[in-house]
């Protein structure tokens, strides 16, 4: 048992792990090992129940023994079966194993790892899921104190703030990778410019426009178009739009791209957003830009499923979609033009069209480019970061 003196110095270290650890990738571990030494438990955990026709169960745990594969083991486990108990959110209980019955599996588990007395906190029930908040000791760890079971349930409480903090962070940051990956595959840049105008590129294709110098380019630690004749209406269109007040303020120009390139088309649009710096609202604009090359050689399979087009009316298809000459996109696929011809005849009702460019159009406005990988982002970039 620990001390009144020992458990009043641990409920700050305890609160500090807790929310420190929201944007960890393992956010309780800290939390947890330091609740365990406070209690002198053998092992803390949190324990996730997913309810439902497909349950599943997760555990992070802290302790000696808390090993993958003991984790393993014990989430192989259903909660209720663990813990046969109803309880309500916000109550805790103590568990004297030797009470109850369980089953001659569990009993095995709970003799190999020394678990003799539990006390478990239902911290919330939301869409069919249950977060248990767990410490348990051995035969020798005696009973909880009343003390420790105040410090216990507190602690409790603020796990359960931070739970639901957690997830709404996650389920933010998973939404704006997603979005961020639907505007790389259709190939539009996406650049936030504060009030101030500070800008910070949204997702990679931003990234490689202003690294490649694609149309803009940063200069003086401000955003600005590569051609001087575009950057004095684009930093006038850009003031107009951060000054306007109105969410619904939205200006467009074409540049040039800085190459030999087409024109880039280029929107500026207002959003109302809160200043990361004083918390207040303020307007501030979205820098969109269409990079020139949309169309990728990973659209071939999706344009066939979205058009019924054979392998090589796709392939075709694919070469329009660049921009190239249907004579350039002949010799590219060593085919005749009257094949070509034929394919496009083809294509022209399974698309429904009538001409060419018709059909360049409805290739170029197709989810096509929403079905390919995005190859450059590796696993971790949908972990939580600060």
């Amino acid at each position: 048992m620990v001390d009144s003196a020992n458990l009043r110095a641990f409920p700050h270290s305890l609160v500090g792990a807790i929310y420190g650890g929201l944007t960890q990738e393992t956010p309780w571990i800290d939390a947890l090992e330091l609740l365990r030494t406070a209690l002198k438990a053998n092992v803390a955990c949190l324990r996730i129940s997913i309810r439902g026709s497909s349950p599943r169960e997760y555990l992070f745990a802290a302790g000696p023994r808390a090993s993958r594969e003991a984790i393993a083991e014990w989430e192989a486990r259903r909660a209720r079966e663990l813990l046969p108990l109803e309880l309500r959110p916000g109550e805790t209980r103590v568990v004297d194993w030797s009470e109850l019955a369980p089953s001659a599996e569990v009993s095995e588990m709970l003799t190999r790892y020394d678990v003799a007395s539990t006390v478990v906190m239902l911290l919330a029930v939301e869409d069919g899921v249950e977060y248990l908040l767990q410490a348990s000791r051995g035969g020798s760890g005696g009973l909880y104190t009343a003390a420790e079971l105040s410090l216990f349930s507190m602690i409790g409480d603020h796990f359960g703030r931070a739970l639901k903090l957690r997830n709404e962070l996650v389920s933010a940051q998973v939404v704006n990778r997603f979005q961020s990956d639907a505007l790389d595959r259709l190939g539009i840049a996406a650049i936030l410019v504060s009030s101030d105008g500070r800008f910070n590129a949204v997702n990679k294709a931003a990234q490689r426009v202003l690294a490649d110098n694609e149309g803009l380019r940063v200069c003086g630690g401000r955003l600005r178009t590569v051609d001087g004749g575009d950057d004095r209406l684009f930093q006038s269109i850009l003031k107009e739009v951060l000054t306007s007040g109105r969410p619904d303020c939205s200006r467009a120009m074409l540049i040039k791209s800085g190459g030999e390139g087409r024109d880039l088309n280029l929107l500026v649009s207002a959003r109302q957003s809160l200043s990361v710096v004083s918390h207040r609202a303020e307007t501030c604009a979205l820098v969109f830009v269409r990079r020139s090359v949309v169309a990728n050689d990973s659209d071939v399979e999706v344009l066939q499923q979205l058009f019924s087009f054979t392998r090589a009316e796709a392939r075709l298809a694919l070469g329009l979609a660049k921009g190239k000459r249907l004579e350039d996109v002949e010799a590219e696929l060593n085919i005749t033009h009257n094949t070509a011809r034929a394919h496009l005849r083809s294509m022209f009702v399974k698309a429904d069209v009538n001409r060419q460019s018709e059909l360049v159009h409805v290739l170029a406005n197709s989810v096509a480019p929403l079905g390919r990988p995005v190859l450059d982002r590796a696993p971790e970039d949908l972990r939580l970061t600060a």
